[in-house]
């Protein structure tokens, strides 16, 4: 047999595709995969518990768009673009908060003028930005597939922009020291990972097709990122149990509504949950019951993200298919 064929997968040396899930060689033992939960636990609610929670600004829509079609042009495995995006919001608010004060604080008799010529400055460097947090990213997940200078001003040249090699390394830099080098922390997926690898180890060898529901948790991942104000938003009127259109007022509001946001155990439990109910929705409520076990999330909070995630899936999907079919009659 020719060796493509005998290989089942496209990774290194033929090895199945990471992450490798209940693997009794060398997998994880219950007792680690509890302190593991454990610690991811108490750092999501150190984080939501934090005064300077993220407001979630610049890790949606085209910001998320732009990312993750620059991590899929490097080939880049999927851990890399949601770490890449997760370094982007935090960079850019941080960053953009930073030259603000520094204008503020300035002696400048123009400061508007001063600082509508920052932001100008700041959009221009954007691309540069989105690609430097991918080059930290693959630094963080990856060991042969990592954006080195030469491929990074490849790309930048491909895109219209001329950065020499010493710009984009000081570009770098400037990210790894706006975030005081605090530039690996658990995301979202490390979660769904952590609780798939409980689920399988629970239910026992071969019970639950673990790694298609991570397959599917990817893409709802990818989708919600995309999509973060919809769903989030549907969420809130949902919960809240008012009229659709009702949007938060109050700071207080706001700040409830960015915690939940910014909750990456309830995101996992539901990516997992609507994973599973896409995939075989006979065994949804008794995974749901599981999760609330595992993770400590109320079931109904659970069942509520995985409703408006399998709602929101849908309006995409007939979106689509509306779009699709106004091209094709034009």
């Amino acid at each position: 047999m020719p060796l493509d064929e005998s290989r089942k997968c496209d990774g290194i040396f033929g090895t199945p595709v990471e992450p490798l899930f209940n693997n009794e060689e060398n997998g994880t033992n219950s007792e680690i995969l509890q302190d593991w939960l454990i610690n991811m636990a108490v750092m999501n609610s150190e984080t939501l518990k934090s005064e300077d929670i993220s407001e979630n600004i610049f890790n949606h829509g085209h910001w998320a768009k732009c990312i993750f079609l620059m991590c899929e042009r490097f080939e880049l495995p999927h851990q890399t673009k949601f770490a890449a995006l997760d370094l982007f919001d935090r960079f850019m608010a941080r960053h953009i908060d930073d030259l603000y004060s520094h204008v503020q604080n300035s002696d400048s008799n123009k400061k508007k003028s001063d600082w509508n010529c920052i932001l100008d400055r700041v959009k221009n460097q954007t691309f540069l930005r989105i690609l430097s947090c991918c080059q930290i990213a693959s630094k963080l997940t990856s060991h042969y597939k990592v954006i080195t200078v030469k491929r990074a001003r490849k790309c930048l040249l491909e895109a219209g922009y001329s950065y020499s090699n010493e710009s984009i390394i000081q570009s770098e830099m400037r990210i790894l020291k706006t975030l005081s080098y605090n530039v690996s922390k658990e995301g979202c997926l490390d979660f769904i990972e952590i609780l798939l690898e409980i689920l399988g180890h629970n239910a026992g060898k071969d019970a639950l097709d673990v790694k298609v529901y991570h397959d599917t948790a990817i893409k709802i991942l990818t989708l919600i990122c995309l999509n973060r104000h919809q769903i989030y938003d549907r969420l809130y009127l949902n919960t809240a149990g008012i009229c659709t259109g009702v949007l938060v007022s109050s700071q207080e509001q706001k700040r409830r509504l960015a915690v939940v946001t910014c909750d990456k155990m309830l995101l996992a439990v539901g990516a997992v949950a609507a994973a599973v109910h896409i995939n075989d929705n006979s065994l949804t409520h008794q995974i749901i019951l599981q999760l609330n076990k595992i993770s400590a999330v109320p079931v109904e909070d659970i069942q509520e993200f995985c409703k408006v995630i399998v709602m929101g899936l849908q309006d995409f999907v007939d979106q689509s298919e509306i779009d699709s079919s106004q091209n094709e009659s034009n």
